[in-house]
Parts: C-alpha cells; structure tokens; sequence
C-alpha cells in the first residue's frame, strides 16, 4: 500500500514540474511573437496623453499602420508597418518612445527614453522599420510615433501613434 502512495506523490511532482517548464516556454513563445499593435491618426504628446486637434488643421495619416512590439530582457524592438500611404518615396520619421514619462518631458530624437529611425515608402506606398531600445529603469511600456514633416509648419503633415501602450 505505502507503494502506490510513494508512486502517485513522485507523479504528481513530475507533473507539476512538466506543468511549470510547460509554463515558462509558452511564456516565452508569447514574447517572441511580440504584442501587436494598431496605428491611429491621433497625435499625443509624450506621456501618452491625446491632443485635441483642430479638424481644421488636423493632418490625419492617410495609411494604415500597425507595430509588432517584442521585448527580452532589458531592450525593447519595435517593427514598425505603414501601408497604403498614398504618396509613393515620402518620408517618415519613427520614434519609440518609453513610459511613464512626465507630461513636461520631450520625446524627440535624441531624448533620454526614446529611439527614432526613419523609412521612404516603397512605390506601392509601403514601408517598414525595426527600432531597438535599451530600456531605462522602471520603464512600464512603449508606444510609437510615425511622423512625416510639413514644410509650412511645426505640426506635422502626417502622423500615426500606438493605441495603447505596449508593456514590457
């Protein structure tokens, strides 16, 4: 009798071990994949807060955009897609940004926290990045920015930002 006992007790921490590497590479597989993320055509400033923009003035993208965010230890990779811009060799900058920053805190090129990159659409209007980031301490999220310049004034001509903020 005390046979069986030992027998089902060596089971069940077999199967709990199987069930906790199991875990951690499912786990893993999911970071591999990343976190998929949609573009929208709202413009944000750095802490991830919208800014209302005047319909009137307002350049929303034109495109269709998304981003796969991956993470694996202490850096963050972004790739980065737009798709269907209508003007064919435009270019555009893109940032990753990190969160949590202050709501006064810049996010341009350069900043502390942030990566920027840059691609030229393709003639079907198409283009891709792939932006890698050391995070900071205490980072929480990413999120990106796609922008393209205007010539006649500070705002920009086009624009596309992640729709929630990617943990890492």
């Amino acid at each position: 009798m005390h046979t069986f006992v030992r027998v089902g007790a060596c089971g069940a921490v077999i199967a709990a071990a199987v069930t906790t590497v199991m875990g951690v590479e499912i786990t893993r597989a999911a970071a591999e994949a990343g976190t998929t993320v949609v573009l929208d055509s709202d413009l944000r400033r750095c802490d991830f807060s919208l800014i209302s923009t005047d319909p009137m003035v307002a350049h929303p993208g034109l495109g269709t955009g998304s981003a796969v965010i991956r993470h694996s230890g202490s850096s963050a990779t972004a790739e980065v897609h737009l798709t269907d811009s209508p003007e064919p060799g435009t270019h555009f900058d893109v940032g990753l940004i990190q969160e949590p920053r202050p709501a006064s805190a810049t996010c341009g090129p350069g900043d502390p926290g942030t990566a920027f990159s840059g691609f030229d659409t393709d003639a079907a209007g198409d283009g891709t990045v792939t932006i890698t980031e050391g995070l900071r301490p205490g980072t929480t999220g990413v999120w990106v920015i796609i922008e393209r310049g205007n010539p006649h004034s500070q705002n920009p001509a086009e624009f596309y930002t992640s729709e929630f903020v990617a943990p890492v």
